[in-house]
């Protein structure tokens, strides 16, 4: 037997899945958490169904989280609709009970990735947390873009709909298919492995926006692919499976001891490239795995996957032997994620195209409850004695000796704040191959990447106002790094012209501090540069053959315009036009020769000094796959 859910009013008190018997029209975000009566122990598919809202049948390698305050499935980045098209960066919400999608246009957006499995939600802030993966491989990205606006860290508010770049410094170097869980005890992030990956265990506190590299005396091979699980009721971390190695060890670490452990079970799922996807089930008690099993070879590969709990009180891995398992996939395909206000865990499953099945498929799976007198205890919010972060600071330079930065204050009287500086050595658009193959740099290069920046230094006294005016500074000659860094990047050499002209002004990074009357300090601020943020509600439409856009004004002071860039095509072959010489001030701008083709556009702000700053996200014009988009789009869009 199938089981489908069916949303008609005719198939309501029939189906295997009911809705409470919702035939009044009123939306089902209305009603309570227990009308997803999903039978025990099988998998039920929610979406795509021919009754359900419309799918946008969005690509695989995408990275998904629960939002049980918003009751919602959080989903970013991937592939388009296509399979292998472009690494998006697009943020999408599924509401379990009513099957709905919703595409969320934000300020901004970070560098659009692939294989980018375990983001997180921390569900203290109620924040998405995102971190790099694979950019700019596969077309349509401005390599600007992910040069200047990537970063370790990257947060999504979705009440606000506002993505913030928290750059924290020093940083982690977060790669690809990696591990990681969220540690409800420790309120922080724990990592492990990812492509390519050698660092090992590392921590992110989104409290003090810092990393921390954990260095425990043992640690489990690195991987590509796998996942970890937070067992709340022990307190550790389950690590398990890998995309290419056969790896027959169950990994456990404890962050209180910082140590990680082969785990003996009774049983084993099969572990060859099993590509497994793992999440905890707080109602049952146990983790839940889901794992690939491939029999033959490149086309003639065929999958099917198997569901399995691991029971830590018994250390014992059993088959759950579901009459219904989710459709076959192929590797990168699958996210797991518990919801505990629904007693449910949800997988985002996507069969390939080539498979005959080309769907963006939501399963959801009920086990049944933990024995009474066993309920996981009542976790609280970590008690914290600093005082949170400061968010979204402001430097604008006002001219080459004096930068203004500014933030948003902080409730209560007894708060202080003081400001960091570090020095920031950059390499410019005409030192980079890539850049100025597609675009001619101008006279005056601006900065293409940042290429390390150096330790902070405090440089202010405290105060209670939230602006402070640098007046210590020379922006119009270039100043080195001294000391270790806390951010490098190598540039390789078929991607760096030693030749090229330099970048002829200092950069300087600013963060800020907040200061209690316990004399406790928190963590630092986002770093923030001395060139122009990136503009930000960016919009576009088709007109004909013309592109209107508009966009918001800077929040820097000093901004004297704009720029407007073209992306010509998906491939680095293809130019990246130069829309406006001169800046211009306006708002908005139509470039009348977008034609008939794909485009996209990105803006960038220019400053008093001349200087271009970070590139907008870019948006679309005549997007590919653009009538999956109709449903969930005005006539105004990214």
């Amino acid at each position: 037997m199938s089981w489908q859910i069916n949303f008609t009013a005719a198939c309501l008190l029939g189906s295997a899945l009911l809705l409470d018997g919702n035939i009044s029209g009123q939306p089902p975000e209305t009603k309570t958490s227990r009308d997803l009566e999903v039978p025990l122990g099988t998998w039920v598919k929610l979406s795509p169904l021919q009754a359900t809202p419309p799918s946008p049948r969005l690509g695989y390698e995408g990275a998904c989280a629960w939002d049980g305050k918003n009751g919602v499935l959080i989903r970013y980045g991937g592939h388009n609709q296509g399979g292998g098209g472009e690494q998006g960066s697009e943020i999408w919400t599924f509401q379990p009970k009513s099957a709905k999608w919703t595409l969320k246009e934000p300020n901004t957006s970070p560098p659009g990735i692939c294989c980018g499995q375990q983001n997180l939600l921390d569900p203290t802030s109620g924040r998405y947390i995102r971190f790099p993966a694979f950019s700019a491989s596969h077309g349509w990205q401005w390599w600007r873009e992910v040069y200047l606006n990537d970063a370790s860290v990257w947060t999504y508010d979705l009440p606000q709909n506002r993505w913030r770049n928290m750059r924290p410094l020093p940083a982690a170097h977060p790669r690809p298919l990696r591990c990681a869980s969220w540690d409800a005890e420790h309120e922080v992030v724990v990592m492990f492995g990812g492509e390519g990956s050698s660092e090992g265990t590392w921590t992110y506190d989104p409290w003090e926006n810092i990393w921390t590299q954990k260095k425990p005396p043992k640690e489990p091979e690195g991987r590509s692919g796998g996942n970890m699980a937070y067992d709340a009721r022990h307190k550790i971390h389950v690590l398990f499976g890998s995309q290419f190695d056969d790896d027959q060890h169950t990994w456990i670490y404890d962050l209180n001891a910082n140590t990680w452990t082969e785990l003996a079970t009774d049983g084993l799922p099969p572990t060859k490239q099993n590509d497994a996807v793992l999440t905890y089930d707080s109602n049952a008690g146990v983790v839940l795995a889901v794992v690939k099993i491939t029999t033959g070879k490149d086309e003639e590969a065929k999958h099917r996957l198997e569901t399995w709990t691991l029971d830590l009180d018994a250390k014992k891995w059993s088959p759950l032997k579901p009459e219904r398992e989710p459709d076959p996939t192929s590797s990168r395909a699958r996210q797991l994620m518990f919801a505990p206000e629904l007693g449910l865990t949800l997988l985002e499953n996507r069969p390939s195209n080539s498979s005959g099945v080309s769907e963006q498929q939501i399963w959801a799976l009920r086990l049944p409850p933990k024995a009474a007198g066993t309920e996981l205890p009542v976790t609280k919010p970590k008690l914290r004695d600093k005082p949170p972060l400061v968010e979204d600071v402001v430097v604008s330079v006002l001219n080459a000796k004096q930068v203004e930065i500014n933030w948003s204050p902080q409730a209560g009287s007894d708060i202080s704040f003081y400001v960091e500086r570090a020095v920031v050595e950059v390499v410019s658009e005409d030192q980079l191959k890539r850049l100025k193959g597609q675009t001619p740099p101008l006279e005056s290069p601006s900065v293409g990447a940042i290429r390390r920046i150096g330790p902070f230094t405090r440089i202010s006294e405290e105060q209670s106002g939230s602006s402070f005016t640098d007046s210590k500074v020379d922006l119009s000659k270039p100043t080195a790094v001294e000391g270790e860094p806390t951010l490098e990047r190598n540039f390789h050499d078929e991607e760096f012209d030693s030749a090229g002209r330099t970048y002829l002004h200092a950069v300087y990074a600013y963060r800020v501090r907040a200061m209690n009357a316990a004399r406790k300090v928190s963590g630092p601020s986002a770093a923030v540069l001395t060139i122009p943020s990136s503009p930000q509600h960016l919009f576009a439409k088709e007109s004909g053959t013309s592109c209107p856009l508009k966009w918001d004004a800077n929040p820097e002071k000093g901004i004297v315009g704009y720029r407007v860039y073209r992306m010509g095509g998906r491939y680095s072959k293809d130019s990246i036009a130069r829309l406006n010489q001169e800046p211009q001030k306006e708002l908005t701008f139509s470039d009348p020769a977008a034609g008939k083709e794909t485009r996209r556009y990105y803006v960038v702000a220019v400053d008093a000094l001349g200087q271009e700053g970070f590139p907008s996200s870019p948006v679309w014009f005549n997007r590919e796959w653009q009538s999956f988009y109709k449903p969930f789009v005005g006539e105004w869009h990214q």
